[in-house]
This record gives structure tokens, C-alpha cells and sequence, in this order.
């Protein structure tokens, strides 16, 4: 039997858990190999998806008559097979539970493994509106898909990997990845070799996913974080550019792949126009970021001094006042720990989960305000789910996609900030909806 952590499907007669499974294995890249069935009846599948593994099974077993009353044996059989699996994947269809899959829910329920419930057969936007007859089943995470179409399928597997109590890589799961980015002669690799020494526990020097790029690992008050090395990153001296090609993509590849960015500014030479090309990347990628001032042991400074320099930071960069700015000098290791500490806790608020349904109130909540009139008349969201955290990402299914300008989307996003206590983490809010016919 594989050693990979199971994400079984099991739902009731004609739901389409085996072309859901056909769906995910068919992905671009996804088959690594074929394994043996775990039972005569079981197909299951080696899947690689974003590079964390796990075994997909699909049961022909479990495909049990449509009845509200299960037999002993049936239950048997049923938990026998689902007590192996890390995650379930409860497959209901549109456009509501049947009795049977309310049984079958409180099997699952009862087992206390985790569990998702994807709603099969969504084929039209307009159908999204059934979704509320799924809420009141008790699950955290709801997923409307279209097995046929494809809709949502990635969506559903972002949740798998979110889920999965085992994530099975190459190396050990950071509790924080951050990345240093900056200017050339900003004091980056001063900064890494600073907070390695600094916490006196270097784990190991691993190799990175990019090309010229070394991760490092140390143990902070027990927390293993990662820090994704730029330092390499240099001007060319061909180059004329304010940013030299290959530091702006190696330093965007770096930003991708953390939970935390820390922009590096020199103290003395102060906002460039190359960190606000940077600062323009981390605000595209939605990272919670925290902006280090470095070499502040070389400023003269009175009581007002700091307060000055980050007024004038955000007159030339309004959004810095969103996030973080703290004082620092890499080379004398001055207010590294409130970086790490403030990391921690930007990745904590950030990496929050919001349960579906009441993500899903919250949003009727705000359409009932009254503070934009077009709410009550050409906007309606039939439904809304979040696809991701670090930053939180959240999906809106609308009416009238063309109606939200990015002042109503900014709406949404402070409200969202504001009710769920994400002030200083930047959300992303994604607008779909059913697409005009051409003519």
C-alpha cells in the first residue's frame, strides 16, 4: 500500500465521482504512476499537484443504492474503507442533499476525518444559487464543481492540499518562509547572515526550487523558517536599466514563493524608484510584506527622527501605511527578533481559514448595508468561497461581473479587512460570472 496520504471519493449512485476522478488525473502533469487498488473494487491514483503528493482513490464499492436506510454491512464496508483515508471528498450533485447523503454525511462526520463536501453538476452559473441548501450539513468547506466542464477542480484541490495533515515533499514543511528582497547593496545578504547567527541554530542549507537561489533553514523559539536567499541578485553591468532583468524575475520568483516578504530599504538613500518597482510585485502577488529599514545605526536621529522618515516614506508610497515599517541594522543584529516575531504574526492572521457558510452570511451581510446603492438593484453574488490563504484569496460568483469597479471590489475588500480581522493583510477578491454570448 502506498505510504502517500488517501483522498478518497465516496458519494452515492450517478453523482460523477468517477469522472471527478477522471478530471484529476487527466490534469496537465498530475499522473506520476498507477498503483495497485487498495481493494478489489478501488482505483486509485499517485498524484503530484504542486509538488506535494498523495494517492486519489475512487470506489465503485461505495456507490451504495439510494436508500435513507444502510444495512450493517454496508456501514461496515464503508468505514472499513474510509478510516484509510487522510481526506474525503463527499460528492454530492445539484440541486440539493438527498436523504441518503445526509446518512452518509453523518458516517463520515462520525469517523472525524477531514472532509470535503464538492457539489457536482454546476454547469451554469445561474445554479450556484442552489448552494445554500448545502450549508446547514455542518462541513467546513463546500465546493460547487462541474466534474464534466472542469469548473472549480483546481479550486478543489488548493482545498485538498490545505487539508492534508501529511504533506509529502523533499523537505520539511517550514513553519515560515521568508523572503528578503531589495536593491542591490541594501543589506541583504548582511540581513540573512545576521538572522542565521542570530537565532544559533542553522538546520541545514537546502537547495532551492529556483535556479541560483539557496533556501535557508534555522529554529527560532522552536519554529524552523526559511529564508529564501536573494542575495545573489546583482546589476548587471550591460544593463543600464534601474532594475536589471534577471534580479527583477529572480526576486518575483522569490516573492512567490514565501509567506512573508521583507522589503529591504536602504536608510540613507530611501525610497528608489527601484523599490518601487519591487513594492509594485509584492503588492501584485498579494504577500503580506513588513518594510525593514536597514542601517539605521548609520542616521542621526533625534525623538521625531523615525516618525519623519516614514512620513515622508508614505508620502512617496502611499500603501506603505498599511503594513509594517520597523527600524533595523543588519549589521549590528538590532530588531531582527521583531521581524520574526512580526512574520509570525502576518502569516498567522493571514493563513486563517473562513468557514463557507459563514463567509457566505458575512457576504449577505455586507450586500444588505446599503452603502452602495447598486447592490440592491444590478449586483448579487449567488455565492462566495475562499481559494486560498497567505494572502487570503476569496472567489465571488456574481450576476453582473462588469458592474464591479474597483471601487466596489475595494469596498468588499476593506469590509472583508474589517469583519474578519485581517486589517495589514492584503486580500485578494475575484469577480466571475456568467460570460455574455457573443453575437
Amino acid at each position: 500500500m502506498s505510504t502517500l496520504p488517501i483522498v478518497a471519493i465516496v458519494g452515492r449512485r450517478n453523482v460523477g465521482k468517477s469522472t471527478l476522478f477522471n478530471a484529476v488525473i487527466k490534469q496537465k502533469k498530475a499522473i506520476v504512476d498507477a498503483v495497485p487498488g487498495l481493494t478489489r473494487d478501488i482505483l486509485s491514483y499517485n498524484v503530484d499537484y504542486k509538488s506535494i503528493m498523495f494517492t486519489l482513490a475512487d470506489s465503485p464499492g461505495l456507490d451504495l443504492p439510494d436508500s435513507s436506510e444502510l444495512s450493517e454491512p454496508i456501514l461496515a464496508n464503508a468505514r472499513e474503507y474510509l478510516k484509510k483515508a487522510s481526506i474525503i471528498i463527499l460528492l454530492l450533485e445539484n440541486p440539493s442533499p438527498t436523504a441518503f447523503d445526509m446518512d452518509l454525511a453523518e458516517i463520515i462526520r462520525k469517523l472525524g476525518i477531514p472532509a470535503i463536501i464538492a457539489v457536482n453538476k454546476m454547469d451554469g452559473p445561474e445554479l450556484l444559487e442552489n448552494m445554500t441548501n448545502f450549508y446547514e450539513m455542518g462541513f467546513q468547506d463546500i465546493v460547487p464543481v462541474s466534474a464534466k466542464t472542469l469548473f472549480n477542480v483546481t479550486m478543489l484541490l488548493d482545498k485538498v492540499l490545505d487539508m492534508l495533515p501529511v504533506k509529502k515533499t523533499a523537505r520539511p514543511e517550514a513553519d515560515l518562509k521568508l523572503a528578503i528582497v531589495g536593491r542591490p547593496n541594501s543589506g541583504k545578504s548582511t540581513l540573512l547572515n545576521s538572522l542565521i547567527g542570530y537565532a544559533r541554530a542553522v538546520v541545514s542549507d537546502v537547495p532551492g526550487t529556483t535556479r541560483d537561489s539557496i533556501d535557508e533553514d534555522f529554529i527560532y523559539h522552536k519554529k524552523r523558517i526559511t529564508v529564501i536567499d536573494t542575495a545573489g541578485i546583482r546589476k548587471k553591468s550591460r544593463i543600464t536599466d534601474a532594475v536589471d532583468f534577471y534580479s527583477l524575475t529572480r526576486t518575483i520568483e522569490s516573492i512567490e514563493r514565501c509567506d512573508v516578504v521583507v522589503h529591504l530599504i536602504d536608510a540613507e538613500a530611501g525610497l528608489t524608484e527601484t523599490d518601487k518597482k519591487i513594492s509594485d510585485e509584492i503588492m501584485k502577488a498579494r504577500k503580506p510584506v513588513i518594510i525593514a529599514v536597514n542601517k539605521w545605526d548609520l542616521i542621526e536621529k533625534d525623538h521625531r527622527t523615525f516618525d519623519t522618515f516614514i512620513d515622508r516614506l508614505t508620502f512617496q508610497f502611499y500603501k506603505a501605511s498599511d503594513f509594517p515599517i520597523i527600524s533595523i541594522s543588519a549589521k549590528h543584529k538590532q530588531r531582527l527578533n521583531r521581524i520574526i516575531d512580526k512574520s509570525l504574526e502576518l502569516k498567522g492572521r493571514a493563513s486563517q481559514k473562513i468557514e463557507t457558510p459563514r463567509l457566505n452570511r458575512l457576504m449577505a451581510q455586507i450586500q444588505s448595508s446599503r452603502r452602495i446603492p447598486q447592490l440592491q438593484s444590478s449586483i448579487k453574488i449567488y455565492y462566495a468561497t475562499q481559494t486560498d490563504s497567505t494572502p487570503p484569496r476569496f472567489r465571488l460568483f456574481v450576476n453582473n461581473p462588469e458592474h464591479f469597479r474597483k471601487d466596489i471590489v475595494r469596498y468588499f475588500e476593506k469590509s472583508l479587512q474589517k469583519e474578519l480581522g485581517l486589517e495589514g493583510i492584503p486580500i485578494d477578491i475575484q469577480i466571475e460570472g456568467k460570460k455574455k454570448k457573443k453575437k
